[in-house]
């Protein structure tokens, strides 16, 4: 009777120990698998944030260059300003503009061609070369309108 006891309690111990080996064993299989998916994971978070970082370091150097492209833009634009704010051109309207009302059998088309200066001129093609130089359409048409309409003043928002 005791070996009979003896022997139960040993059973009962084995298929404690059976049970728990095989709870264990489970556990670690889930653990694996939740590994394996964490890593899966992390490594597409990782991937995202290197895509989105490169985007971000992309997008930065172009503000930087469009920044750098307004910036001498603003520079050409004050040169033409300065240059037509000169004594050169100064006080040449009084000069030209009544001669050019006065004429009686020109045309709109010749008041136009004869009214350039060598100035606007001068003006037109600084800001056409520096259009080119820049790469900016914003020059090229400022030089269009510098060099096609010298009655209007130039609207200039910087």
């Amino acid at each position: 009777m005791n070996a009979r006891q003896a022997f139960e309690m040993l059973m009962q111990d084995l298929k404690a120990q059976i049970e728990q080996a095989t709870q264990d064993r489970d556990e670690k299989a889930f653990a694996e698998g939740g590994l394996q998916d964490t890593i899966t994971t992390r490594d597409a978070d990782q991937k995202y944030l290197d895509d989105l970082t490169a985007t971000c370091e992309q997008t930065a150097s172009d503000f930087e260059s469009r920044q750098q492209l307004r910036a001498e833009e603003i520079e050409a634009i004050q040169k033409a300003i300065e240059i037509m704010s000169s004594g050169a051109v100064s006080g040449n309207a009084e000069k030209h503009l009544p001669t050019l009302l006065q004429a009686k059998s020109t045309s709109l088309a010749e008041l136009r061609a004869d009214s350039r200066s060598p100035t606007q001129n001068r003006v037109a093609q600084y800001l056409q070369e520096q259009a080119r130089h820049l790469n900016s359409r914003v020059l090229s048409a400022l030089a269009v309108h510098v060099a096609d309409d010298p009655f209007k003043k130039t609207s200039l928002s910087a």
